[in-house]
């Protein structure tokens, strides 16, 4: 051993095989210490801001809110080339899928699909609130709205204004479309000398006279304004009431309470000749197969042949539309005839109809129709001062006062008799008198009924005596027939 650390070359090597050593531990600790930190710095982060979000849902049938107008952020980590890759290609979405859900308010998860596998997407916010609501749709008039008619050059005068289309369509939701009240397309007349088509916007407004966001289909509309250059030296101005012109006609449903335009005149120009034809002016057209409510909007006057302007040249028209009660007409059968007025010494023989009933169409609002019952309808005919005979009487038919009633039949046939006369009836039969009769009958002496050929002074005695008798029966009982004959057989025995 001692030889052997002597020997320099041996030593040389010692050192040698130290120094390789002394350099392969030096490496592996550099290379465990390089990959224990080259994963975080290799690694990337990014943020990508107003990234869009892809709702899926029935489209025909609903609008949906609630999805951030300015996107969402998505945070991306990963390898620092394939974050660059991700958000440079977007090929990544945010898909929320509400296809087969109904109108309502759904709370969701915000979460990236289609990113690589090494690169880790987080949205924020992570979830959000989003509410289908049901489509709706109305079609909205434009009121066309001219400025600065006073500064169209010296001899150029608007004639009229078209616009095309006059109507436009409104999608929204059930909230949005109600509260539109009106549409608006604005045109400055500044500098106008000539015939011209220019392009105006559609804005639609609350009743409040706020905008609103809501576009309309098509958003932008074409005015074409017709201008006169012609010479006004011939021309002459009148003032006339303007009137207006209906078109169409609501839908079912509903009616015009009233009409009204404002200003109530206007001043017209053109020629001597034809304005002294002139009175009024049938200067607007309101289209009521277009409302579905009351409104309110400017028009353009429409100008008679020959008128070359008309001042003002716009008139706000407003309309009042309601909504109408839902009618019915129903028929109720068995309704008795009732007969009033009829005299004591008549009777009446209903001839038609045979059963005294007859049927009624009643009309209203329906609610009402249909609780309506045959006693609440009286039938009747009045019969006083109906002269014997038979009669056409006007059948008289009422009931609850918020209905209308109409007889099926509106007469009736009745044969008026007169009852014989009591007196006339008894004396028929051959018996005496009835005691009802009158006081000067009563007073009357009684007739013998089997007379004498001659008078006789006692029978004379005798009768008289039994008329006073008669006269005292009668005031202590009721006189009938019967109890006159008693007195007769009396009168016939003592004979």
């Amino acid at each position: 051993m001692d030889k052997l650390m002597e020997n320099h070359w041996f030593l040389k090597g010692i050192s040698l095989l130290l120094a390789c050593m002394l350099f392969m531990s030096a490496t592996l600790t550099e290379k465990n210490t390089t990959s224990g930190i080259l994963p975080f710095a290799n690694d990337a982060k990014e943020t990508l801001t107003n990234y869009a979000i892809n709702v899926k849902y029935d489209e025909e049938k609903y609008i949906v809110s609630g999805i951030p107008a300015e996107g969402v952020k998505v945070k991306l980590e990963g390898p620092k080339a394939a974050v660059a890759t991700a958000k440079a290609k977007k090929q990544f979405d945010i898909p929320v899928d509400l296809r087969g859900s109904e109108k309502g308010t759904y709370e969701v998860s915000l979460k990236t699909n289609g990113l690589p596998d090494d690169v880790k997407g987080t949205v924020q916010p992570s979830t959000i609130k989003i509410t289908l609501h049901e489509k709706a749709r109305k079609y909205v008039h434009v009121d066309l709205k001219l400025s600065n008619e006073d500064q169209m050059p010296a001899g150029a005068t608007l004639e009229k204004s078209n616009i095309k289309p006059d109507t436009v369509e409104v999608v929204g939701t059930k909230e949005e479309i109600e509260s539109i009240s009106s549409a608006k397309a604005y045109v400055d007349l500044k500098g106008v000398n000539k015939t011209v088509t220019k392009t105006a916007e559609v804005t639609l407004y609350n009743k409040e006279g706020k905008r609103l966001n809501v576009r309309t289909s098509p958003s932008k509309i074409s005015v074409t304004l017709n201008v006169a250059t012609q010479a006004t030296a011939n021309n002459t101005e009148k003032t006339v009431p303007i009137t207006y012109a209906k078109k169409g006609s609501l839908p079912e449903g509903l009616a015009v309470t009233n009409i009204s335009v404002e200003p109530r005149e206007v001043t017209i120009a053109g020629p001597k000749d034809i304005l002294d034809n002139i009175q009024s002016i049938e200067g607007v057209e309101v289209d009521l197969s277009q409302l579905t409510e009351s409104t309110t909007f400017d028009t353009s006057v429409l100008l008679p042949k020959g008128v070359t302007s008309a001042k003002p040249n716009q008139v706000k028209v407003s309309v009042g539309v309601q909504k109408t009660k839902q009618t019915k007409t129903r028929t109720i059968d068995g309704i008795s005839i009732q007969k009033n007025g009829l005299s004591k010494d008549v009777t009446a023989q209903l001839l038609s109809p045979q059963d005294g009933k007859i049927s009624v169409d009643i009309s209203g609002e329906t609610s009402i129709v249909d609780k309506i019952t045959a006693a609440q309808i009286t039938a009747v005919i009045n019969l006083q001062n109906v002269s014997p005979g038979t009669k056409d009487v006007a059948i008289q038919v009422s009931g609850p006062g918020n209905i209308s009633i109409e007889p099926k039949q509106k007469s009736a046939k009745v044969t008026i008799v007169k009852k014989e006369n009591p007196d006339k009836e008894v004396q028929g039969n051959g018996e005496q008198p009835n005691s009802n009769n009158n006081k000067d009958n009563q007073t009357e002496t009684p007739k013998n009924p089997e007379p004498e050929p001659k008078p006789d002074p006692e029978k004379e005695k005798e009768k008289e005596k039994e008329s006073e008798q008669n006269k005292d029966k009668e005031t202590s009982q009721e006189p009938t027939v019967d109890n006159q004959k008693e007195p007769e057989k009396g009168a016939n025995h003592n004979g």
